[in-house]
């Protein structure tokens, strides 16, 4: 495995708990009846960690049914770490690439790219994306004002950060032609 990993992906159960904290905030729903906190954790020694029992349907279920990772063979931690990987890089990234950086085969880099960039694909009788069809929304933030701490003149006035965003919608073909677009909704 390789040495990049980040901490929290070290091992499975680590990136389970990780992903548990995210996905089940409110509770565990069972994804096959969808009932909420009526599950119990299995124990035992033919039990892997990570398993839960639904007393409402009596059927197991873990933190991965019902996502990309059901049913694979790869560990979790691998999972997020190449999910990582190709959410964060800008241009792309390749499948030979993945391999090299995460310490797996290519036939499995191939499968966890394959899988991954299956999901994110848009939805069927979606919403369009942010603009609307075709169109391209370009978005940049920043900060305004001087940082916070200690001031050298403490009767000077007060300092002010804020959190400053900037967004334009550009008219497909003509790159030149702003169209407005506000983002009071942020």
């Amino acid at each position: 495995m390789a040495a990049k990993i980040p901490a929290r992906f070290t091992n499975a159960d680590a990136a389970r708990k990780h992903l548990e904290d995210l996905l089940w905030r409110e509770g565990r729903p069972c994804p096959h009846c969808g009932v909420l906190d009526q599950s119990t954790a299995l124990k035992g020694k033919s039990t892997r960690p990570g398993v839960y029992w639904c007393n409402a349907c009596q059927k197991p279920f873990s933190v991965t049914v019902g996502t990309v990772m059901e049913r694979s063979k790869i560990p979790l931690n691998i999972w997020l770490y190449v999910n990582h990987l190709l959410n964060s890089s800008k241009k792309g990234i390749s499948a030979h690439q993945i391999a090299r950086m995460a310490g797996i085969t290519y036939k499995s880099a191939w499968f966890l790219c394959h899988r991954i960039r299956e999901a994110m694909a848009p939805a069927p009788n979606s919403e369009p994306p942010l603009g609307g069809d075709g169109f391209v929304v370009e978005a940049d933030e920043t900060y305004i004002g001087k940082k916070d701490g200690k001031r050298k003149h403490p009767g000077a006035g007060g300092y002010q950060r804020i959190n400053f965003l900037a967004g334009r919608s550009v008219i497909p073909f003509s790159p030149y032609v702003l169209q407005d677009s506000p983002f009071s909704s942020l």
